[in-house]
C-alpha cells in the first residue's frame, strides 16, 4: 500500500499453524521462511519493548526476545515455546522473570508440604463450589467428595480451601483416619472437632460465652456424652454432670442426636462449618455412622462436608462405600471431584518450576521421571529428591543450569519395583537415630506428637509390660526434639497447627518408615510404645490415652509369654471396650472384647481344652463374654450370639450372673422373629427368680390377678406409694427388668399375658420397693383401668402417680416413656385433648435426648394425631408432621412412619394437596401400596390407621359407600386401635357413617353399628 512518497509494508504471519521444525522432514524453503517469521516477531517485540534509552526490561524478557530474533543457540523453534516461557514468567515471576543469584539457582527443589502441583482446574472447581454454596439459600448440608489414587494431591487440594473459608468467617476443621489406628473410634472426628473448640477459644470473650451458651442449650443436661467423645469441648462448655448410661442402640441414637444438635448450634454462630475428613477408607464403623447422620441432617444448613478417599481401595461392599451410597440416596447436594493422573506437561512444569529451567529444556528428565511416577505428583517429587541425594541431578555453576544423564538415571531408578521403594531408600540414607525416630513415629500413626515419641523412647525398661530380650531405644527429650525437626528439614515430616504435633508428609513415607522394621521388630516396638505409654502417663491422662496404649499393646501381644501379663492386657481391653461402648463405638468395642477373650483363653474360646479361665478368672471371663454378646446384639450380628450365650450359661455360677446374657438372648431371638421362643425364654428367666406365670391365661385368671393387685393397693395413698423404699432384692430387680424387656413382644404375640405382667410388676414394687420400672407399671395399670375397664378417674390417678414416681427417681429415660403413655393413652379420657400436646412434645424431646428413638416415634405420632384431632391449624399440624416424618426416616423407624403416614396424607388431602380428596394417595403415601406394606409387616395398628382416615375423609366428602367398606374392616378389628385418641375418632366417624348409610339404604346392619357407636360415646 502506498501513500504519497511513503509506503508501508504489511506482512501477515499465521502463528496458529506454526509447528516445531523437523529438519529431516522440512520442505525446501519452508524452514527458512519459518525462521524469518519467528525472527520477525522478535524484531517487533524488540522495537516495542527494548528500543530506546529509557526502556528497561528484566533479563528474562531480553533473553526471550533474543531467542525470538534467532540470535542465540537456544532460539525458539515454535511460538508455543515462547508462550510457555511467558506463562511461567507470569505464574512464577520470582523464578522465571526476575534475576536470581547463583546461590538461589543452585539451591535445588524446595518442595513445600501441602503445595499443590498441576491442579489449577480442580482447585478452581473446589473454590467455585464453595463460593456457590456460600451465595445460595441452603436446604441441607453440602457434600464434596474427592477421590483418586495415593499421591495425586487430594489433601493439598482440600488445604487450598482453608484460607478462603477463614477469610469469609467460617470454620475450617479437618481430621485424618489412620490405617494403623483403625480400631480406635472417632479419631478423625475428635481431631476435627477438637480444632473447632480451639478456634472458638481464640475469639473474644463475649463471642466465646455466646457460643458456649448456644451449645449448652442444644445439648441440655446430656453434655457429658459429648465431652467424653470430644475432650476439648470441656474448655468451651465446662465440666458436665454425669449422665445415666444408655444401652445398645439407645446410646448410639443419643450420641447422634446430641452431636447433630452440637453441630447445628455451632453452624448458627458462623457462616459455614467446613468439615474435612481424609482417608475415609480407613474410618471405623462408628465414625461412618456418625458422618452419615451429620451430612443427611436437613435441619443443618451451614455444614459442608468434604470427604477424601482412595477409590482404588474401596470395593462395593466396603463400609465406606456403603456409607457413601446411603449419603447419595439422601442428599442431592453432592459435588464429586476425581483426581486423575497429571498430564505429561504438568509433570514437566513441576520439574521446570523446581529446577528454575524453562519447560522446553526438561523434556528428557520429564520422560524418565514420569516413566516411574506415572503422573503422580508426590512420586515425581520423591524421585527428584532421590536424584538429588544420589547426585544424579547436579548444578553446573559454570553455566548456571542443572544437568543430568537420562540413561544413567533410568538404569538407577529401574532397580526399584515402585516409588515406595524409592522413598524407603531415601529414609535408609538418614542417620540411624533419625531412622529410629521415624520408625517410632510411623508405629504411632500418621499424626504424632513429640511427647508420645519422648515417652516411647525414654531410657528405662518398662516395668508395666516387661519385654524379654528387648534392647530399648533411649533418647532424651532434647534429642527427640532435634531429630524430629531434622526429619522436617528432610521433607519427610511436617508441622501442624498444633504445637509439638507433627504429621508425615504423605502416607507413603509413613509406610516406608514402618517397612524398615521386620515383623518381629514392629511387634516389639508396638509393645514398647504401649507399655511405656501405660506406665508414664498420669492418672488424669491415662483414660484419654487408653485406646492408643491398648492398640499398641495388642499389636505386640503375640510376644507376651507370661499368662499374668496376658490377663493384665485382657483387663485393659475390657476397659477400652467399656469406654468404646459408652461412646456408642460398638464396632471398636467388639475388636477389644475379642482380643481380650483371645488373651484370656490363649486362643479361640470355643476350644474346650482351654476353659480353665472360667475357674481362674471368673469375673473377667463373665464380663468379657457378656459384653461381647451385648455388643453383637447392638451391631445386629445376632447369628453369633446363641453359642456365646450358651458358653456363659454353661459356666455362670448363678442366674444373677446369667441375667445380662439372658436378656441379650431374648433380644437376639426376638430379632430373628422367633417371638414365642423369646417369650418362653423370658418366662423361664422369671421362674428362675421365683416369679412363675401360668401356662395359659383366661379371663378368670386375669380378674383374679386384678383383685390381688387391688387388694394390695387398698388403703394406700399416693404418698404411701411414693415413700416406699428402694428395691434391693437382686432377684426381684432382675424380674422387673425381664418383664419390662419382654413386654412389647408379649403385647404383639401373647396380648392376654400383658395384664398379668403389669399386675405382677406393680405388686413386686409394693412388696419389695421402688425401682426404675415401677413408674412404667403404674402407668400401664392406669391404662388398663381407664381404657380396659372404663374406670377413667382411677386410671387418671395412677397415671399421675406414675409421673410423680418417674420424676422422683430422676430417670429421664423412664420419665419420657411414662409421659408418652400417660398423655397419649390415659389423660385424654378426663381432660381436653389439646392439654396433652405440650407434654407429648416434652416426651419426644426427652426420648431424643436419651436415645429412646422408638418411644420418640410413639410420642411424635401421638403429638401429631392429638394436634390434628383437637383442631389445630392444618398448616401447623402438617409442618410438625413433616418434621417428625423426616426424623423417623433418618432413624429408620419404619413402624412409626407407617403409623403417621395416613394421618399426614389425610391432612394434606384436607388442605387440597391431592388429586382425589377421599383417597390417601399423594405426597406422603400411596394408599394401596401402604396397606399392602403394612399387612406384610404385620403392622396392624398402622393398617387400621389407614382405614380410619379413609372413613373420616369419605364421610366428610359424602362418599358414604366408600366409607362403609372400611367401616366393615374396622368393626372386625375392634381391639387393634387401642386406647389412642384415634379410638374416639374411629367410634365417632364410624357412627356418623353408619347413620348416613342406614338412612340411605334402610339396612339394619348399619343402624346396629351406629347405635353401638352411640352407646360407646355416651359411656
Amino acid at each position: 500500500m502506498e501513500s504519497g512518497a511513503e509506503s508501508c509494508r504489511v506482512k501477515i504471519i499465521d502463528f496458529a499453524h506454526a509447528e516445531k521444525i523437523d529438519v529431516g522432514e522440512m520442505v525446501d524453503g519452508v524452514d527458512e521462511q519459518f525462521n524469518v517469521d519467528i525472527s520477525g516477531l522478535g524484531y517487533i517485540c524488540n522495537d516495542l519493548f527494548l528500543r530506546g534509552s529509557d526502556r528497561h526490561a528484566p533479563e528474562a524478557i531480553v533473553a526471550l526476545i533474543a531467542n525470538l530474533m534467532q540470535l542465540t543457540t537456544i532460539a525458539y523453534t515454535c511460538v508455543k515455546d515462547a508462550y510457555l516461557d511467558l506463562e511461567q514468567m507470569v505464574d512464577l515471576p520470582d523464578i522465571f522473570l526476575f534475576d536470581r543469584s547463583e546461590e538461589e539457582m543452585s539451591r535445588g527443589p524446595q518442595f513445600l508440604p501441602g503445595k499443590l502441583y498441576g491442579r489449577n482446574k480442580e482447585l478452581a472447581l473446589l473454590i467455585d463450589t464453595y463460593q456457590r454454596i456460600t451465595s445460595k439459600q441452603r436446604d441441607s448440608p453440602e457434600v464434596i467428595l474427592i477421590s483418586g489414587d495415593s499421591g495425586t494431591g487430594k489433601s493439598s487440594l482440600v488445604e487450598g480451601l482453608r484460607g478462603e473459608v477463614k477469610a469469609n468467617g467460617g470454620y475450617f476443621i479437618s481430621g485424618k483416619f489412620d490405617q494403623l489406628r483403625g480400631v480406635q473410634p472417632y479419631t478423625a472426628l475428635i481431631t476435627a472437632f477438637g480444632q473447632l473448640c480451639d478456634s472458638i477459644l481464640e475469639m473474644d470473650s463475649g463471642t466465646v460465652e455466646q457460643v458456649s451458651l448456644t451449645i449448652k442449650e442444644a445439648v441440655g443436661e446430656q453434655g457429658r456424652v459429648l465431652t467424653d467423645v470430644i475432650p476439648n469441648l470441656v474448655k468451651v462448655i465446662g465440666e458436665q454432670p454425669e449422665v445415666t448410661d444408655a444401652s445398645g442402640i439407645d446410646a448410639h441414637n443419643r450420641l447422634v442426636f446430641l452431636f447433630r444438635g452440637f453441630v447445628r448450634s455451632i453452624s448458627k454462630t458462623s457462616n459455614l462449618v467446613i468439615l474435612s475428613l481424609l482417608d475415609l477408607q480407613w474410618a471405623d464403623s462408628s465414625s461412618l455412622a456418625l458422618i452419615k447422620m451429620l451430612v443427611t441432617d436437613s435441619a443443618n444448613h451451614s455444614l459442608v462436608f468434604i470427604g477424601v478417599y482412595l477409590d482404588n481401595d474401596l470395593t462395593d461392599t466396603h463400609p465406606a462405600s456403603l456409607t457413601l451410597r446411603e449419603i447419595r440416596k439422601r442428599n442431592d447436594n453432592i459435588t464429586n471431584i476425581k483426581m486423575k493422573k497429571l498430564a505429561r506437561q504438568d509433570v514437566d512444569r513441576i520439574i521446570s518450576g523446581e529446577l528454575g529451567m524453562q519447560t522446553r529444556f526438561v523434556g528428557s528428565l520429564g520422560n524418565v521421571v514420569n516413566e516411574k511416577a506415572n503422573g503422580n505428583a508426590f512420586f515425581v517429587i520423591q524421585i527428584l529428591l532421590y536424584l538429588l541425594d544420589e547426585r544424579l541431578l547436579v548444578f553446573d555453576r559454570d553455566i548456571c543450569v542443572w544437568e543430568w544423564d537420562e540413561h544413567h538415571i533410568r538404569s538407577k531408578i529401574n532397580r526399584f519395583d515402585n516409588v515406595q521403594d524409592v522413598v524407603a531408600s531415601r529414609i535408609l540414607k538418614c542417620s540411624t537415630d533419625m531412622k529410629n525416630i521415624l520408625s517410632v513415629a510411623a508405629a504411632i500413626g500418621s499424626d504424632f506428637d513429640e511427647v508420645t515419641v519422648v515417652v516411647a523412647t525414654k531410657d528405662r525398661e518398662s516395668v508395666w509390660f516387661p519385654i524379654e530380650n528387648q534392647q530399648m531405644l533411649a533418647y532424651s527429650e532434647k534429642e527427640v526434639h532435634s531429630l524430629i525437626h531434622a526429619t522436617v528439614r528432610e521433607g519427610l515430616v511436617k508441622t501442624t497447627e498444633t504445637e509439638h504435633k507433627f504429621r508425615f508428609v504423605h502416607d507413603s513415607i509413613q509406610e516406608a518408615a514402618y517397612s524398615l522394621l521386620s515383623l518381629e521388630q514392629s511387634r516389639r516396638l508396638h509393645l514398647q510404645i504401649g507399655s511405656l505409654a501405660c506406665e508414664k502417663t498420669s492418672e488424669d491422662t491415662a483414660e484419654k490415652s487408653l485406646f492408643f496404649a491398648v492398640d499398641q499393646l495388642n499389636k505386640g501381644s503375640i510376644l507376651i509369654e507370661c499368662q499374668q501379663t496376658k490377663i493384665k492386657l485382657a483387663n485393659l481391653n475390657l476397659r477400652a471396650a467399656q469406654k468404646a461402648i459408652k461412646s456408642s463405638a460398638f464396632g471398636s468395642a467388639l475388636e477389644y472384647l475379642r482380643t481380650g477373650i483371645e488373651l484370656l483363653c490363649d486362643g479361640h474360646w470355643q476350644d474346650n481344652s482351654r476353659d480353665q479361665h472360667w475357674e481362674n478368672e471368673y469375673t473377667l471371663s463373665l464380663e468379657l463374654f457378656t459384653s461381647l454378646a451385648e455388643c453383637l446384639c447392638c451391631t445386629g450380628q445376632i447369628d453369633q450370639i446363641e453359642n456365646l450365650v450358651n458358653e456363659i450359661f454353661r459356666y455362670a455360677r448363678c442366674f444373677a450372673d446369667k441375667q445380662r446374657a439372658h436378656l441379650c438372648l431374648i433380644k437376639c431371638i426376638t430379632g430373628m422373629g422367633r417371638l414365642d421362643e423369646a417369650i418362653d425364654l423370658g418366662f423361664e428367666g422369671l421362674a428362675q427368680v421365683g416369679e412363675k406365670f401360668p401356662s395359659s391365661v383366661s379371663t378368670r385368671v386375669v380378674l383374679f390377678d386384678l383383685l390381688k393387685t387391688k387388694f394390695m393397693l387398698a388403703g394406700k395413698s399416693d404418698e404411701d406409694v411414693c415413700s416406699l423404699p428402694i428395691m434391693k432384692n437382686e432377684d426381684k430387680l432382675v424380674a422387673m427388668k425381664i418383664m419390662s424387656d419382654i413386654g412389647p413382644t408379649v403385647f404383639f404375640s401373647r396380648p392376654k399375658y400383658i395384664p398379668l405382667l403389669i399386675f405382677r410388676a406393680l405388686r413386686l414394687s409394693l412388696k419389695f420397693g421402688l425401682c426404675n420400672e415401677t413408674a412404667n407399671s403404674f402407668a400401664a395399670y392406669g391404662l388398663i383401668l381407664g381404657t380396659g375397664l372404663g374406670q377413667y378417674r382411677s386410671g387418671y390417678r395412677f397415671g399421675q402417680l406414675a409421673l410423680t414416681l418417674a420424676a422422683k427417681h430422676k430417670t429421664r429415660e423412664r420419665l419420657s416413656y411414662v409421659y408418652m403413655l400417660v398423655y397419649s393413652s390415659i389423660n385424654h379420657w378426663v381432660m381436653p385433648l389439646e392439654k396433652t400436646i405440650d407434654p407429648l412434645k416434652y416426651s419426644h424431646s426427652l426420648c431424643m435426648e436419651t436415645g429412646a428413638v422408638d418411644i420418640a416415634g410413639y410420642s411424635a405420632c401421638a403429638t401429631s394425631i392429638h394436634s390434628f384431632v383437637s383442631g389445630e391449624v392444618l398448616s401447623t399440624v402438617e409442618h410438625d408432621m413433616q418434621l417428625f416424618s423426616q426424623q423417623m426416616t433418618e432413624y429408620s423407624d419404619e413402624d412409626m412412619h407407617g403409623m403417621l403416614a395416613p394421618f399426614h396424607q389425610c391432612v394434606l388431602n384436607l388442605m387440597g394437596r391431592s388429586e382425589n380428596p377421599v383417597k390417601l394417595t399423594g405426597e406422603v403415601m400411596n394408599e394401596d401400596m401402604h396397606i399392602s406394606r403394612m399387612t406384610k409387616q404385620s403392622n396392624k395398628h398402622a393398617e387400621l390407621g389407614v382405614y380410619m382416615n379413609i372413613v373420616w375423609l369419605s364421610y366428610l366428602f359424602s362418599d358414604y359407600s366408600r366409607a362403609g367398606k372400611f367401616v366393615d374392616k374396622l368393626v372386625r378389628e375392634t381391639e387393634a386401635i387401642g386406647s389412642q385418641a384415634e379410638e374416639m375418632m374411629k367410634t365417632f366417624y364410624c357412627g356418623l357413617t353408619c347413620f348416613a348409610l342406614a338412612k340411605d339404604t334402610n339396612d339394619r346392619k348399619w343402624k346396629k353399628i351406629a347405635m353401638k357407636s352411640l352407646k360407646m360415646i355416651k359411656k
